[in-house]
C-alpha cells in the first residue's frame, strides 16, 4: 500500500506534521508505505492558513496565485506518484466529533479505510475546488485543535496500520451529506449560536463546522448544511 499524507495544507495546522514526526519516532515500520508532503510550504513557514488564497479552494482552477500554482503541483504529484489513498490532515478551532471529508462515499481504497479508521463521522461534500475534487482516494481528517493529541496521534497511527494491513472492524459510521452552505446573510448571529455540529436543528438542517472557525471571518458563509445518510 502507498499512502500519501498531506500536512499543513493550511500553514497553521498542524495535525499532519506532528503526525509524519510521530511516525519517524515510534513506527519505522510505516514509513515504506508512507510519502509526505507539506501542502502549502509557504504559509507553513509564516505560520498562516494561506498567503493569497484559500489551497483547499484552489483545486481545478486557473489562477495565478501561490496557491493556486501549488494546488497545480498537488495534483500533478498525486498523479505521478499514485498512491493507494491520499490522506489530507486538517484542524478546526469549532466545537464536534473529528470527522472524515470525502468527496463521495465510493472507492475500494476509501471503503478499507473506512473500515479501518476509528473516526466514526463522516461527510460528503459539494465540490468545492478542495481537494476531495481530485479522485475517489482522497479522505481529509478533520480534528479539533484541542483533540490533538498523543493519544490522537496514535489513534490515526493504528488507522494507518490498520489500513495497510487490510484489518479493521469499524463497520458502525454516521455519514452526512452537504446540501449547502449556511451563508451570514441567511442566518442571524443569535441564531448562528444556536447551531450544535452534527445534531439537527429546528431549521431541518444538520449542521457542521460552525462555531469559532476559519469560515467566519474569511468567507461568506458560517459553515455546511447537512443531512443524515441512512447507508455510507
Amino acid at each position: 500500500m502507498k499512502i500519501l499524507i498531506i500536512g499543513a495544507t493550511h500553514g497553521n495546522e498542524l495535525l499532519g506534521v506532528k503526525l509524519y514526526q510521530k511516525l519517524l519516532r515510534e513506527r519505522s515500520d510505516l514509513l515504506e508505505h508512507i510519502d509526505f508532503l507539506i501542502g502549502n510550504p509557504r504559509a507553513y513557514a509564516q505560520k498562516i492558513r494561506y498567503t493569497e488564497t484559500d489551497l483547499n479552494r484552489s483545486y481545478n482552477l486557473d489562477g495565478n496565485t501561490y496557491e493556486h500554482q501549488r494546488a497545480k503541483f498537488v495534483k500533478n504529484y498525486i498523479r505521478l506518484t499514485e498512491p493507494n489513498i491520499v490522506l489530507d490532515m486538517h484542524t478546526t478551532a469549532c466545537k464536534q466529533p473529528g470527522c472524515l471529508i470525502v468527496g463521495n462515499l465510493q472507492g475500494e481504497m476509501k471503503q478499507r479505510f473506512f473500515r479501518a479508521t476509528h473516526i466514526s463521522h463522516i461527510l460528503e461534500v459539494q465540490p468545492m475546488h478542495d481537494i476531495t475534487s481530485l479522485g475517489d482516494n482522497i479522505v481529509g481528517y478533520e480534528v479539533p485543535n484541542r483533540d490533538i493529541t498523543a493519544e490522537l496521534l496514535d489513534n490515526i497511527k493504528n488507522d494507518i496500520s490498520r489500513f495497510i494491513n487490510g484489518t479493521g472492524a469499524f463497520s458502525e459510521k454516521k455519514c452526512y451529506k452537504m446540501t449547502d452552505k449556511i451563508y451570514k446573510k441567511d442566518v442571524p448571529p443569535e441564531i448562528a449560536k444556536t447551531f450544535v455540529n452534527f445534531q439537527e436543528h429546528e431549521l431541518g438542517f444538520i449542521p457542521i463546522m460552525t462555531g469559532q472557525n476559519s469560515y467566519k471571518k474569511q468567507t461568506d458563509y458560517l459553515g455546511f448544511k447537512a443531512k443524515r445518510l441512512e447507508i455510507c
